[in-house]
């Protein structure tokens, strides 16, 4: 089996070129948080199964193109990884670009990463959809 730092490298690169792949190594009871206000960012808060972690991920996808991402991992304890993500998005509907990095603490359990807890710069975020998408994003 392999190690939760292989699994947790493995989802992170995939999420960039192959995303249908990095959600196939995501469990059916999958913990998603971002930590952004759903008040200001629908998408904020706590979203729980596959389904509705699948359908949110996905939609991020249908709004960002994915410029630079470059995923690494900063620690293993147990089965909790942490990791820091340099970024640069391109805002499709806009098409202006969001630069930053994010951090994760990734929950792997039986082989398949049952959560992620993902922390951004929640005002620049939430000051960037609300600019270029005329509101709530």
């Amino acid at each position: 089996m392999q190690s939760p730092h292989d699994i947790a490298h493995t989802f992170l690169r995939r999420w960039q070129d192959d995303p249908t792949g990095a959600m196939g190594m995501v469990a059916p009871d999958i913990i998603y948080t971002l930590n952004v206000s759903p008040d200001a960012l629908s998408l904020g808060g706590e979203t729980v199964g596959w389904d509705a972690v699948n359908g949110l991920m996905m939609g991020i996808r249908e709004v960002f193109d994915y410029l630079v991402y470059k995923p690494r991992i900063l620690s293993v304890e147990g089965d909790k990884v942490r990791s820091r993500i340099e970024l640069i998005l391109r805002h499709k509907p806009s098409g202006e670009l969001l630069y930053g990095q994010m951090r994760h603490v990734l929950l792997v359990r039986d082989g398949m990463v049952a959560r992620v807890d993902e922390y951004v710069d929640a005002p620049l975020i939430e000051s960037f959809m609300r600019l270029f998408s005329g509101g709530k994003g």
